[in-house]
């Protein structure tokens, strides 16, 4: 007799409304978690990527400056000349250029000679008749700093 009764109460298929009432409270605490979990992770993961971009172009246009400079130094008929001329192309500081890419046009930062005085504290100072160049552009917040020679 018990055996026929657990046969008919194992045929009943399905789920109870208790079971799914329960796992739909479940989910949605789960749900609720999760999503104050990654929310504010997800608003901003598009940041690294805008970053490494703007990187890439600052870098992309130092690039295109050492290629010029190169090409300067090696064409022109002195290496003052050359220098001059590279100066003269990077543009003056404080202003924006577009000469290097025409696409993403840049701060030029810093373009002056400099020199490096001897002693224990040598820190870098202008000096118009110096060989050493220091060239700082800025792209979307991203600055970039090198030094060309003469």
């Amino acid at each position: 007799m018990y055996y026929k009764q657990f046969c008919r109460i194992k045929k009943d298929s399905g789920f109870t409304l208790l079971e799914v009432i329960v796992t739909l409270l479940v989910a949605a605490i789960l749900s609720t978690i999760l999503v104050s979990f990654m929310g504010t992770s997800m608003e901003k993961s598009y940041n690294p990527i805008i970053l490494a971009r703007n990187g890439a172009i600052v870098n992309e246009i130092i690039e295109n400056m050492y290629a010029d400079y190169k090409y300067l130094m090696s064409s022109s008929p002195s290496t003052s000349v050359g220098m001059t001329t590279f100066i003269s192309n990077i543009g003056t500081e404080g202003t924006s250029q577009s000469y290097y890419d025409a696409l993403h046009p840049y701060n030029v930062i810093c373009n002056h000679r400099i020199s490096f005085p001897s002693g224990a504290n040598a820190t870098e100072t202008s000096d118009a008749g110096s060989k050493i160049l220091k060239v700082t552009i800025q792209y979307q917040n991203q600055s970039v700093t090198t030094l060309f020679t003469e």
